[in-house]
Protein backbone atom coordinates (compact mmCIF):
# COMPACT_ATOMS: atom_id res chain seq x y z
CA UNK A 1 0.00 0.00 0.00
CA UNK A 2 2.80 2.32 0.87
CA UNK A 3 4.39 1.44 -2.37
CA UNK A 4 1.23 2.36 -4.26
CA UNK A 5 0.89 5.68 -2.47
CA UNK A 6 4.49 6.46 -3.24
CA UNK A 7 3.88 5.94 -6.94
CA UNK A 8 0.90 8.25 -6.93
CA UNK A 9 2.81 10.90 -5.03
CA UNK A 10 5.76 10.61 -7.34
CA UNK A 11 3.48 10.99 -10.32
CA UNK A 12 1.74 14.06 -8.92
CA UNK A 13 4.79 15.89 -7.63
CA UNK A 14 7.51 14.70 -9.99
CA UNK A 15 8.88 17.81 -11.79
CA UNK A 16 8.66 16.11 -15.22
CA UNK A 17 7.13 18.58 -17.77
CA UNK A 18 5.03 15.85 -19.35
CA UNK A 19 3.44 14.86 -16.04
CA UNK A 20 2.90 18.50 -15.09
CA UNK A 21 0.94 19.04 -18.28
CA UNK A 22 -1.29 16.03 -17.65
CA UNK A 23 -1.96 17.21 -14.10
CA UNK A 24 -2.95 20.67 -15.37
CA UNK A 25 -5.43 19.18 -17.87
CA UNK A 26 -7.01 17.02 -15.15
CA UNK A 27 -7.52 19.96 -12.82
CA UNK A 28 -9.02 22.05 -15.65
CA UNK A 29 -11.54 19.33 -16.46
CA UNK A 30 -12.71 19.29 -12.86
CA UNK A 31 -13.81 22.92 -13.15
CA UNK A 32 -15.72 22.48 -16.42
CA UNK A 33 -19.40 21.77 -16.34
CA UNK A 34 -19.95 18.29 -17.86
CA UNK A 35 -22.84 19.45 -20.04
CA UNK A 36 -20.86 22.39 -21.41
CA UNK A 37 -17.86 20.18 -22.06
CA UNK A 38 -20.03 17.68 -23.91
CA UNK A 39 -21.58 20.42 -26.08
CA UNK A 40 -18.19 21.92 -26.88
CA UNK A 41 -16.83 18.48 -27.73
CA UNK A 42 -19.71 17.82 -30.12
CA UNK A 43 -19.30 21.27 -31.75
CA UNK A 44 -15.56 20.80 -32.18
CA UNK A 45 -16.06 17.33 -33.55
CA UNK A 46 -18.51 18.69 -36.09
CA UNK A 47 -16.05 21.37 -37.14
CA UNK A 48 -13.25 18.86 -37.36
CA UNK A 49 -15.32 16.70 -39.69
CA UNK A 50 -15.73 19.73 -41.96
CA UNK A 51 -11.99 20.45 -41.79
CA UNK A 52 -12.50 23.93 -40.39
CA UNK A 53 -10.96 23.96 -36.88
CA UNK A 54 -9.30 21.83 -34.23
CA UNK A 55 -9.63 21.73 -30.44
CA UNK A 56 -7.43 24.81 -30.17
CA UNK A 57 -9.37 26.76 -32.85
CA UNK A 58 -6.73 26.32 -35.58
CA UNK A 59 -6.85 24.31 -38.77
CA UNK A 60 -4.31 21.57 -39.36
CA UNK A 61 -2.61 23.72 -41.96
CA UNK A 62 -2.40 26.71 -39.60
CA UNK A 63 -0.98 24.57 -36.79
CA UNK A 64 1.66 23.11 -39.09
CA UNK A 65 2.59 26.58 -40.31
CA UNK A 66 2.99 27.77 -36.68
CA UNK A 67 5.16 24.77 -35.84
CA UNK A 68 7.36 25.33 -38.88
CA UNK A 69 7.66 29.03 -38.04
CA UNK A 70 8.71 28.16 -34.46
CA UNK A 71 11.28 25.66 -35.71
CA UNK A 72 12.72 28.23 -38.12
CA UNK A 73 13.00 30.81 -35.31
CA UNK A 74 14.85 28.32 -33.07
CA UNK A 75 17.08 26.77 -35.75
CA UNK A 76 17.73 29.81 -37.97
CA UNK A 77 17.42 32.85 -35.76
CA UNK A 78 19.99 34.70 -37.84
CA UNK A 79 18.41 33.92 -41.23
CA UNK A 80 17.93 37.02 -43.45
CA UNK A 81 14.85 38.01 -45.48
CA UNK A 82 16.26 36.73 -48.77
CA UNK A 83 16.67 33.24 -47.33
CA UNK A 84 13.10 33.28 -45.98
CA UNK A 85 11.80 34.00 -49.45
CA UNK A 86 13.24 30.71 -50.78
CA UNK A 87 10.96 27.67 -51.21
CA UNK A 88 10.45 25.78 -47.99
CA UNK A 89 11.22 22.08 -47.56
CA UNK A 90 8.11 20.15 -46.48
CA UNK A 91 8.25 18.91 -42.87
CA UNK A 92 6.88 15.48 -41.98
CA UNK A 93 5.08 15.81 -38.65
CA UNK A 94 4.03 12.19 -38.46
CA UNK A 95 5.39 9.12 -40.26
CA UNK A 96 1.86 8.19 -41.28
CA UNK A 97 0.98 11.68 -42.53
CA UNK A 98 1.60 12.57 -46.22
CA UNK A 99 4.04 15.30 -47.11
CA UNK A 100 2.16 18.60 -47.42
CA UNK A 101 2.93 22.29 -47.62
CA UNK A 102 1.04 25.39 -46.55
CA UNK A 103 0.12 26.14 -50.16
CA UNK A 104 -1.31 22.71 -50.89
CA UNK A 105 -3.40 22.14 -47.77
CA UNK A 106 -6.77 23.87 -47.74
CA UNK A 107 -5.58 26.92 -49.78
CA UNK A 108 -7.31 30.20 -49.00
CA UNK A 109 -9.44 31.83 -51.73
CA UNK A 110 -9.86 35.56 -52.28
CA UNK A 111 -13.14 37.14 -51.20
CA UNK A 112 -15.60 37.70 -54.02
CA UNK A 113 -15.28 41.48 -53.62
CA UNK A 114 -11.53 41.29 -54.37
CA UNK A 115 -11.83 39.17 -57.50
CA UNK A 116 -11.35 40.87 -60.88
CA UNK A 117 -14.56 41.17 -62.86
CA UNK A 118 -13.61 40.54 -66.47
CA UNK A 119 -15.75 42.55 -68.85
CA UNK A 120 -16.38 41.81 -72.51
CA UNK A 121 -14.46 43.91 -75.00
CA UNK A 122 -16.67 46.85 -75.97
CA UNK A 123 -15.29 46.73 -79.54
CA UNK A 124 -14.12 43.14 -80.07
CA UNK A 125 -13.47 43.68 -83.79
CA UNK A 126 -11.86 47.11 -83.70
CA UNK A 127 -8.38 47.21 -85.27
CA UNK A 128 -5.61 46.49 -82.77
CA UNK A 129 -2.96 48.50 -84.58
CA UNK A 130 0.82 48.32 -84.72
CA UNK A 131 2.90 50.43 -82.37
CA UNK A 132 5.61 52.45 -84.10
CA UNK A 133 7.41 54.50 -81.47
CA UNK A 134 4.81 56.83 -79.96
CA UNK A 135 2.30 56.20 -82.79
CA UNK A 136 -0.34 53.54 -83.46
CA UNK A 137 -0.56 52.39 -87.10
CA UNK A 138 -3.82 50.78 -88.28
CA UNK A 139 -3.65 49.49 -91.88
CA UNK A 140 -6.67 48.07 -93.74
CA UNK A 141 -6.98 46.42 -97.17
CA UNK A 142 -10.32 45.79 -98.89
CA UNK A 143 -10.60 43.83 -102.13
CA UNK A 144 -13.96 43.84 -103.92
CA UNK A 145 -15.51 42.67 -107.14
CA UNK A 146 -18.04 45.33 -108.11
CA UNK A 147 -20.56 46.10 -110.83
CA UNK A 148 -21.95 49.50 -111.74
CA UNK A 149 -24.49 50.83 -114.19
CA UNK A 150 -24.78 54.51 -115.18
CA UNK A 151 -27.76 55.79 -117.17
CA UNK A 152 -27.72 59.50 -118.01
CA UNK A 153 -30.97 59.41 -119.98
CA UNK A 154 -29.36 59.13 -123.40
CA UNK A 155 -26.49 56.70 -122.83
CA UNK A 156 -26.09 53.67 -120.60
CA UNK A 157 -22.75 52.24 -119.55
CA UNK A 158 -22.21 49.10 -117.52
CA UNK A 159 -19.04 47.45 -116.29
CA UNK A 160 -17.69 44.86 -113.87
CA UNK A 161 -14.42 45.73 -112.23
CA UNK A 162 -11.99 45.01 -109.43
CA UNK A 163 -11.71 47.61 -106.68
CA UNK A 164 -8.84 47.65 -104.20
CA UNK A 165 -8.98 50.04 -101.26
CA UNK A 166 -5.84 50.65 -99.21
CA UNK A 167 -6.40 52.56 -95.96
CA UNK A 168 -4.00 53.66 -93.26
CA UNK A 169 -4.63 55.52 -90.02
CA UNK A 170 -1.86 56.84 -87.79
CA UNK A 171 -2.71 58.12 -84.31
CA UNK A 172 -0.32 59.57 -81.76
CA UNK A 173 -0.09 58.23 -78.22
CA UNK A 174 1.10 61.34 -76.38
CA UNK A 175 0.26 62.68 -72.95
CA UNK A 176 -0.29 66.13 -74.52
CA UNK A 177 -1.26 67.21 -78.03
CA UNK A 178 -2.58 64.80 -80.66
CA UNK A 179 -1.77 64.00 -84.27
CA UNK A 180 -4.02 62.01 -86.60
CA UNK A 181 -3.08 61.10 -90.17
CA UNK A 182 -5.33 59.20 -92.55
CA UNK A 183 -4.74 58.03 -96.11
CA UNK A 184 -6.82 56.13 -98.66
CA UNK A 185 -5.99 54.83 -102.12
CA UNK A 186 -8.66 53.36 -104.42
CA UNK A 187 -7.53 51.37 -107.46
CA UNK A 188 -10.06 50.43 -110.15
CA UNK A 189 -9.43 47.88 -112.90
CA UNK A 190 -12.18 47.13 -115.41
CA UNK A 191 -12.75 43.42 -116.01
CA UNK A 192 -15.55 43.66 -118.58
CA UNK A 193 -17.97 46.23 -119.96
CA UNK A 194 -17.59 49.93 -120.72
CA UNK A 195 -17.24 52.93 -118.48
CA UNK A 196 -14.55 55.16 -117.02
CA UNK A 197 -12.36 53.95 -114.18
CA UNK A 198 -12.53 56.06 -111.03
CA UNK A 199 -9.25 55.92 -109.07
CA UNK A 200 -8.97 58.21 -106.08
CA UNK A 201 -6.51 59.26 -103.40
CA UNK A 202 -7.02 61.16 -100.17
CA UNK A 203 -4.67 62.23 -97.40
CA UNK A 204 -5.66 64.20 -94.31
CA UNK A 205 -3.73 65.25 -91.23
CA UNK A 206 -4.83 67.06 -88.08
CA UNK A 207 -2.58 68.28 -85.28
CA UNK A 208 -4.06 69.53 -82.01
CA UNK A 209 -1.78 71.56 -79.75
CA UNK A 210 -2.80 71.98 -76.10
CA UNK A 211 -1.07 75.31 -75.47
CA UNK A 212 -2.64 75.99 -72.08
CA UNK A 213 -5.61 74.71 -70.09
CA UNK A 214 -7.77 77.34 -71.82
CA UNK A 215 -6.11 77.64 -75.26
CA UNK A 216 -5.99 75.08 -78.06
CA UNK A 217 -4.55 75.33 -81.57
CA UNK A 218 -5.40 73.10 -84.55
CA UNK A 219 -3.48 72.65 -87.78
CA UNK A 220 -4.94 70.66 -90.66
CA UNK A 221 -4.04 69.55 -94.17
CA UNK A 222 -6.10 67.71 -96.80
CA UNK A 223 -5.41 66.42 -100.28
CA UNK A 224 -7.87 64.71 -102.59
CA UNK A 225 -7.55 63.30 -106.07
CA UNK A 226 -10.46 61.89 -108.06
CA UNK A 227 -12.50 62.03 -111.21
CA UNK A 228 -15.41 64.42 -111.47
CA UNK A 229 -18.77 62.64 -111.24
CA UNK A 230 -20.99 62.20 -114.27
CA UNK A 231 -23.81 63.79 -112.27
CA UNK A 232 -21.81 66.89 -111.31
CA UNK A 233 -23.56 70.05 -112.56
CA UNK A 234 -20.36 71.13 -114.34
CA UNK A 235 -19.58 67.74 -115.89
CA UNK A 236 -18.88 67.73 -119.64
CA UNK A 237 -21.92 66.29 -121.41
CA UNK A 238 -21.23 63.19 -123.51
CA UNK A 239 -17.69 62.66 -122.17
CA UNK A 240 -16.42 59.11 -121.82
CA UNK A 241 -14.22 60.15 -118.90
CA UNK A 242 -14.65 63.29 -116.85
CA UNK A 243 -11.71 65.46 -115.79
CA UNK A 244 -9.38 64.48 -112.97
CA UNK A 245 -9.44 66.93 -110.06
CA UNK A 246 -6.70 67.69 -107.53
CA UNK A 247 -7.81 69.52 -104.37
CA UNK A 248 -5.47 70.91 -101.69
CA UNK A 249 -6.60 72.48 -98.42
CA UNK A 250 -4.89 73.73 -95.27
CA UNK A 251 -6.33 75.32 -92.13
CA UNK A 252 -5.19 76.80 -88.83
CA UNK A 253 -7.42 77.66 -85.88
CA UNK A 254 -7.02 79.00 -82.36
CA UNK A 255 -9.58 78.50 -79.58
CA UNK A 256 -9.55 80.24 -76.20
CA UNK A 257 -11.83 79.94 -73.17
CA UNK A 258 -12.59 83.26 -71.44
CA UNK A 259 -14.92 82.87 -68.47
CA UNK A 260 -18.18 81.52 -69.95
CA UNK A 261 -17.28 82.36 -73.56
CA UNK A 262 -15.20 80.33 -75.98
CA UNK A 263 -13.87 82.05 -79.09
CA UNK A 264 -12.42 80.38 -82.18
CA UNK A 265 -10.61 82.00 -85.09
CA UNK A 266 -9.90 79.96 -88.24
CA UNK A 267 -7.95 80.72 -91.40
CA UNK A 268 -8.07 78.22 -94.24
CA UNK A 269 -6.99 78.17 -97.84
CA UNK A 270 -7.07 75.76 -100.74
CA UNK A 271 -6.48 75.16 -104.41
CA UNK A 272 -8.40 73.24 -107.08
CA UNK A 273 -6.71 72.01 -110.24
CA UNK A 274 -8.58 70.35 -113.14
CA UNK A 275 -7.33 68.01 -115.84
CA UNK A 276 -8.82 67.21 -119.24
CA UNK A 277 -12.13 65.53 -120.04
CA UNK A 278 -12.07 62.81 -122.71
CA UNK A 279 -14.81 62.71 -125.35
CA UNK A 280 -16.03 59.58 -127.14
CA UNK A 281 -13.78 60.15 -130.15
CA UNK A 282 -10.69 60.52 -127.95
CA UNK A 283 -10.72 64.33 -128.09
CA UNK A 284 -9.48 66.04 -124.92
CA UNK A 285 -11.23 69.10 -123.52
CA UNK A 286 -9.10 71.28 -121.23
CA UNK A 287 -10.75 72.55 -118.07
CA UNK A 288 -7.80 74.65 -116.91
CA UNK A 289 -10.01 77.75 -116.79
CA UNK A 290 -11.59 76.27 -113.63
CA UNK A 291 -8.30 76.22 -111.68
CA UNK A 292 -8.65 78.51 -108.66
CA UNK A 293 -7.43 79.40 -105.18
CA UNK A 294 -9.74 80.07 -102.23
CA UNK A 295 -9.26 81.70 -98.80
CA UNK A 296 -11.65 82.01 -95.86
CA UNK A 297 -11.52 83.63 -92.41
CA UNK A 298 -14.06 82.45 -89.83
CA UNK A 299 -14.81 83.83 -86.36
CA UNK A 300 -16.97 81.97 -83.86
CA UNK A 301 -18.17 82.74 -80.31
CA UNK A 302 -19.86 80.10 -78.14
CA UNK A 303 -21.49 80.52 -74.72
CA UNK A 304 -20.90 77.94 -71.97
CA UNK A 305 -24.28 77.63 -70.25
CA UNK A 306 -23.30 74.89 -67.81
CA UNK A 307 -25.71 72.49 -69.48
CA UNK A 308 -25.50 70.12 -72.46
CA UNK A 309 -26.41 72.96 -74.84
CA UNK A 310 -23.97 75.60 -76.08
CA UNK A 311 -25.35 78.37 -78.33
CA UNK A 312 -22.99 80.06 -80.78
CA UNK A 313 -22.78 82.66 -83.52
CA UNK A 314 -20.39 82.45 -86.47
CA UNK A 315 -19.35 84.77 -89.28
CA UNK A 316 -17.07 84.17 -92.28
CA UNK A 317 -15.51 86.07 -95.17
CA UNK A 318 -14.01 84.31 -98.19
CA UNK A 319 -12.55 84.89 -101.61
CA UNK A 320 -12.15 82.76 -104.75
CA UNK A 321 -9.49 83.79 -107.27
CA UNK A 322 -9.37 81.98 -110.63
CA UNK A 323 -6.08 81.57 -112.48
CA UNK A 324 -7.67 82.93 -115.65
CA UNK A 325 -9.31 86.30 -115.38
CA UNK A 326 -11.95 85.16 -117.89
CA UNK A 327 -13.21 81.62 -118.39
CA UNK A 328 -13.80 79.88 -121.73
CA UNK A 329 -17.14 81.71 -122.08
CA UNK A 330 -15.61 85.14 -121.39
CA UNK A 331 -16.92 85.64 -117.83
CA UNK A 332 -14.93 86.79 -114.81
CA UNK A 333 -15.70 84.09 -112.22
CA UNK A 334 -13.66 85.32 -109.24
CA UNK A 335 -15.87 86.24 -106.28
CA UNK A 336 -16.22 87.28 -102.63
CA UNK A 337 -18.32 85.24 -100.19
CA UNK A 338 -19.93 86.33 -96.90
CA UNK A 339 -21.72 84.11 -94.40
CA UNK A 340 -23.45 84.41 -91.04
CA UNK A 341 -25.04 81.64 -89.00
CA UNK A 342 -26.24 80.95 -85.49
CA UNK A 343 -26.98 77.67 -83.83
CA UNK A 344 -26.43 75.37 -80.89
CA UNK A 345 -24.24 72.39 -80.08
CA UNK A 346 -25.42 69.55 -77.85
CA UNK A 347 -23.42 67.02 -75.89
CA UNK A 348 -25.25 64.27 -74.01
CA UNK A 349 -22.25 61.93 -73.91
CA UNK A 350 -22.46 58.67 -75.82
CA UNK A 351 -26.21 59.02 -76.27
CA UNK A 352 -26.37 62.15 -78.46
CA UNK A 353 -23.89 64.74 -79.71
CA UNK A 354 -24.29 67.19 -82.55
CA UNK A 355 -24.66 70.69 -83.90
CA UNK A 356 -27.34 72.55 -85.81
CA UNK A 357 -27.20 76.04 -87.33
CA UNK A 358 -29.14 78.26 -89.72
CA UNK A 359 -27.90 81.35 -91.47
CA UNK A 360 -27.47 83.28 -94.68
CA UNK A 361 -24.75 83.25 -97.35
CA UNK A 362 -23.94 85.58 -100.24
CA UNK A 363 -21.43 85.24 -103.09
CA UNK A 364 -20.77 88.31 -105.24
CA UNK A 365 -19.17 87.48 -108.60
CA UNK A 366 -16.77 89.95 -110.20
CA UNK A 367 -18.62 89.90 -113.53
CA UNK A 368 -21.55 92.29 -113.19
CA UNK A 369 -23.52 90.31 -115.80
CA UNK A 370 -23.84 87.44 -113.33
CA UNK A 371 -26.32 87.65 -110.47
CA UNK A 372 -25.02 86.90 -106.97
CA UNK A 373 -25.55 83.44 -105.46
CA UNK A 374 -27.39 83.90 -102.17
CA UNK A 375 -29.82 82.13 -99.90
CA UNK A 376 -30.54 80.72 -96.47
CA UNK A 377 -28.25 78.00 -95.17
CA UNK A 378 -28.83 74.94 -93.00
CA UNK A 379 -25.86 73.05 -91.57
CA UNK A 380 -25.47 70.44 -88.89
CA UNK A 381 -24.53 66.93 -87.86
CA UNK A 382 -25.56 64.52 -85.12
CA UNK A 383 -24.53 61.16 -83.71
CA UNK A 384 -27.36 59.37 -81.93
CA UNK A 385 -27.40 55.97 -80.22
CA UNK A 386 -31.03 55.08 -79.39
CA UNK A 387 -29.97 51.71 -77.96
CA UNK A 388 -26.85 49.64 -77.47
CA UNK A 389 -25.56 48.32 -80.78
CA UNK A 390 -27.40 50.91 -82.90
CA UNK A 391 -25.78 54.13 -84.15
CA UNK A 392 -27.38 56.84 -86.28
CA UNK A 393 -25.34 59.45 -88.16
CA UNK A 394 -27.21 62.46 -89.56
CA UNK A 395 -25.98 65.47 -91.47
CA UNK A 396 -27.22 68.58 -93.21
CA UNK A 397 -25.17 70.90 -95.44
CA UNK A 398 -25.51 73.91 -97.70
CA UNK A 399 -22.97 74.55 -100.47
CA UNK A 400 -22.56 77.46 -102.87
CA UNK A 401 -21.51 76.16 -106.31
CA UNK A 402 -20.02 78.08 -109.21
CA UNK A 403 -21.15 77.39 -112.77
CA UNK A 404 -19.21 77.01 -116.03
CA UNK A 405 -22.25 77.71 -118.22
CA UNK A 406 -22.41 81.05 -119.97
CA UNK A 407 -24.77 83.59 -118.36
CA UNK A 408 -25.23 81.27 -115.34
CA UNK A 409 -23.90 82.23 -111.91
CA UNK A 410 -24.20 78.88 -110.19
CA UNK A 411 -26.44 77.19 -107.63
CA UNK A 412 -27.14 76.48 -103.96
CA UNK A 413 -27.07 72.80 -103.05
CA UNK A 414 -28.93 71.55 -99.94
CA UNK A 415 -28.31 67.99 -98.80
CA UNK A 416 -29.53 65.80 -95.93
CA UNK A 417 -27.94 62.42 -95.19
CA UNK A 418 -28.52 59.63 -92.69
CA UNK A 419 -26.88 56.29 -91.96
CA UNK A 420 -28.02 53.66 -89.47
CA UNK A 421 -25.68 50.89 -88.32
CA UNK A 422 -27.07 48.01 -86.27
CA UNK A 423 -25.24 45.13 -84.60
CA UNK A 424 -27.13 41.99 -85.60
CA UNK A 425 -24.67 39.75 -83.77
CA UNK A 426 -21.39 40.30 -82.01
CA UNK A 427 -19.56 39.79 -85.34
CA UNK A 428 -22.21 40.88 -87.87
CA UNK A 429 -23.36 44.46 -88.48
CA UNK A 430 -25.79 45.84 -91.06
CA UNK A 431 -26.13 49.40 -92.34
CA UNK A 432 -28.63 51.40 -94.34
CA UNK A 433 -28.24 54.95 -95.64
CA UNK A 434 -30.27 57.62 -97.35
CA UNK A 435 -29.69 60.88 -99.24
CA UNK A 436 -31.96 63.72 -100.20
CA UNK A 437 -30.61 66.75 -102.05
CA UNK A 438 -31.93 69.76 -103.90
CA UNK A 439 -29.92 71.98 -106.25
CA UNK A 440 -31.41 75.45 -106.76
CA UNK A 441 -29.88 77.21 -109.79
CA UNK A 442 -29.53 80.97 -110.12
CA UNK A 443 -30.65 81.50 -113.71
CA UNK A 444 -32.55 79.47 -116.27
CA UNK A 445 -30.96 76.05 -115.67
CA UNK A 446 -33.61 73.59 -114.41
CA UNK A 447 -33.41 72.68 -110.73
CA UNK A 448 -32.44 69.16 -109.68
CA UNK A 449 -33.57 66.75 -106.98
CA UNK A 450 -31.24 63.95 -105.90
CA UNK A 451 -32.39 60.88 -103.96
CA UNK A 452 -30.25 57.96 -102.91
CA UNK A 453 -30.34 54.84 -100.79
CA UNK A 454 -27.87 52.18 -99.75
CA UNK A 455 -27.49 49.01 -97.71
CA UNK A 456 -24.57 46.85 -96.68
CA UNK A 457 -23.12 44.44 -94.15
CA UNK A 458 -19.86 43.48 -92.48
CA UNK A 459 -19.33 39.92 -91.21
CA UNK A 460 -16.18 39.45 -89.13
CA UNK A 461 -14.69 35.98 -89.40
CA UNK A 462 -12.17 36.96 -86.73
CA UNK A 463 -10.65 40.21 -85.48
CA UNK A 464 -8.61 40.66 -88.64
CA UNK A 465 -10.70 39.35 -91.57
CA UNK A 466 -14.27 40.20 -92.60
CA UNK A 467 -16.64 39.86 -95.52
CA UNK A 468 -17.89 43.26 -96.65
CA UNK A 469 -20.60 44.02 -99.19
CA UNK A 470 -23.03 46.72 -100.19
CA UNK A 471 -25.36 48.18 -102.76
CA UNK A 472 -26.14 51.86 -103.47
CA UNK A 473 -28.57 53.57 -105.81
CA UNK A 474 -28.76 57.26 -106.70
CA UNK A 475 -31.24 59.04 -108.94
CA UNK A 476 -31.05 62.62 -110.20
CA UNK A 477 -34.36 64.18 -111.25
CA UNK A 478 -34.06 67.24 -113.50
CA UNK A 479 -37.00 69.50 -114.29
CA UNK A 480 -37.92 69.08 -117.97
CA UNK A 481 -34.98 66.73 -118.73
CA UNK A 482 -34.12 63.04 -118.65
CA UNK A 483 -33.26 61.50 -115.30
CA UNK A 484 -29.87 60.08 -114.33
CA UNK A 485 -29.47 56.75 -112.51
CA UNK A 486 -26.42 55.15 -110.90
CA UNK A 487 -26.34 51.63 -109.40
CA UNK A 488 -23.41 50.04 -107.57
CA UNK A 489 -23.07 46.50 -106.15
CA UNK A 490 -19.90 45.21 -104.50
CA UNK A 491 -18.71 42.24 -102.46
CA UNK A 492 -15.27 41.57 -101.10
CA UNK A 493 -12.85 40.73 -98.31
CA UNK A 494 -11.57 43.17 -95.72
CA UNK A 495 -8.32 42.62 -93.81
CA UNK A 496 -7.20 44.86 -90.96
CA UNK A 497 -4.56 45.00 -88.26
Amino acid sequence: MASGNRKVTDFLFNPSPKRAGLLFCALALCWIDPSQALAQSIANEDLLLRGITDDDGLTDAERRRLLRAADRIVDDGNQNEDDEAEPQTPIILDPMQPVQTGDSVNPRTQPVANQINLQDDAEPFAPVGIRVGTFILRPTVTQQIAHETVDDGTTRTSRTYSRTVLETEIESDWSRHQLNIGAEQVIDKTISGTGSEDPSTSVNADLRLDLTSATTADLGFDYEFGRESQTDPNAVAGADAQAEVHTFAAAASLSHQLNTWRGTATIDGGRSRYGDAELSGGTLVSLADRDADNYTVTMRAALETGSAYRPFVQGSVGQIIYDNTLDASGFARSSNTYGLRTGVTADFGDKLTGEFAVGYALRNIDDTRLAPIEGFTVNGFATWSPQRGTDVLMGASTTLEDSTTADESGSIYYAATAEVTHQLRSNVSARVSGLLGWRDYVGTTPNETIVGAGAGFTWWLNRYVALDGGVTYEKTLTDGSADNDELFVGLGLKVQR
